[in-house]
């Protein structure tokens, strides 16, 4: 099978839709099929590997490093009637899905769109225009675009449900993002000591680990304020660590050194994504407080790697975690998610059985499986279009 991915972000950039398109990628091409992706420019970026073509960028906002593809160009045409795709899966309902809603509809084949990200809660990145009409925007660009695609897939059920009160009412599938399970089961003790050495971790230290963008929807100072407090009730072995790169990164700093606790903060900034399993090897628990997320690709991470999560009551984390059997779940509280910080902190028996079910339920989201559901998808959809022509 061919398939065309549209995508408004791939490598370089660091976030969960481009692991789950890059580890589709790489699991259909392991299963003998072909996909090209179809993404945005990134300055200063040549691709290694093949079958990628990139549409002209800017950036349109100082914000975020996130290029913008310009939808228009005469080669990317040449470029998919020459690979002849049988289907089409688009990642994102804005820019490049216009260009591969005209190409499925000129080859004659099907569209698949995921919808991966609540987009209503990154409104505030498109200024001047107020939050709550770009919010209304966007939920009818994507009403619209619904019923120009032959089927929609998200990776969890609450997002199944948001989806259904735009008022969409074409079929959505619920198919989980998923990763190559074994780049976090092993562990490298060389590269774990380097990590700790770099950043002067002592071998008594819980190291409290978030990976991702560091954006204000992730809220990453409630874990912070979260950390004041458990030092002010003495808990003086936790460190957090934050890696990632973004534009709340200085405002952390300031909370951090207004709550007098920067010297237990480490900002790694970027890291690289081969390295990423070694940071989870040397976290005792993961956490996350985002409410913006629809499923949490790090949460994946975090359980293949043995490491407990310490999550919102969120839409993403409410559908991966079972609490008290591989994480623990709590109200939107930063009181309450500190008095659990330091429950699972002084009870490492606690820690240790949610770290074996953390193994298990990331069983279950091995990309060679996941992958599997999505090609059958496509073979489904593919046949009911053929059917349709009859």
């Amino acid at each position: 099978m061919k398939i065309a991915f549209f995508t408004n972000c791939y490598k370089p950039l660091v976030n969960g839709v481009v692991t789950n398109i890059v580890s589709l990628k790489e699991a259909y091409e392991r299963k003998g099929h072909e996909t090209y992706v179809f993404a945005p420019q990134v300055e200063d970026y040549i691709d290694q590997g093949k079958n990628v073509f990139r549409y002209r960028s800017l950036n349109l906002t100082s914000k975020v490093k996130y290029p913008i593809a310009i939808p228009l160009s005469l080669r990317a045409r040449k470029v998919i009637t020459e690979f002849n795709p049988d289907i089409i899966h688009v990642h994102h309902p804005f820019l490049l899905s216009s260009q591969a809603i005209m190409y499925g509809k000129k080859l004659g084949i099907p569209k698949v769109l995921t919808l991966h990200t609540q987009y209503e809660k990154y409104a505030h990145y498109i200024a001047p225009i107020p939050e709550k009409l770009t919010q209304e925007a966007i939920k009818r660009i994507i009403f619209n675009l619904a019923y120009k695609i032959d089927c929609i897939t998200t990776p969890s059920e609450s997002m199944k449900e948001l989806i259904k009160s735009y008022g969409i009412k074409n079929r959505i599938e619920v198919i989980p993002n998923a990763i190559e399970l074994n780049s976090f089961r092993q562990k490298d003790e060389l590269k774990c000591l380097e990590i700790k050495k770099r950043y002067n971790l002592k071998e008594d230290d819980k190291i409290i680990l978030y990976v991702g963008r560091v954006a204000y929807e992730k809220s990453i100072d409630k874990i912070i304020e979260a950390l004041a407090i458990i030092k002010r009730k003495g808990v003086s072995n936790a460190k957090l660590l934050i890696v990632g790169r973004g534009p709340a990164m200085e405002e952390l700093k300031e909370l951090a050194k207004s709550l007098q606790i920067e010297d237990e903060i480490i900002f790694t900034g970027e890291v690289k994504n081969e390295e990423i399993p070694h940071y989870y090897k040397i976290a005792y628990l993961f956490t996350i407080a985002s409410t913006a997320e629809t499923f949490g690709i790090v949460i994946i991470e975090a359980l293949a790697s043995g490491v407990p999560v310490l999550a919102v009551k969120a839409p993403g984390a409410v559908d991966i975690l079972t609490n008290g059997r591989d994480g623990l779940l709590v109200d939107n509280d930063v009181k309450q998610f500190a008095e659990t910080l330091e429950k699972i902190i002084r009870e490492p028996e606690l820690r240790e059985n949610l770290s074996k079910g953390a193994l298990k339920t990331s069983e279950q989201y091995s990309i060679d499986i996941v992958s599997e559901r999505m090609l059958n998808l496509y073979r489904e959809v593919i046949e009911t279009k053929n059917q349709n022509k009859i």
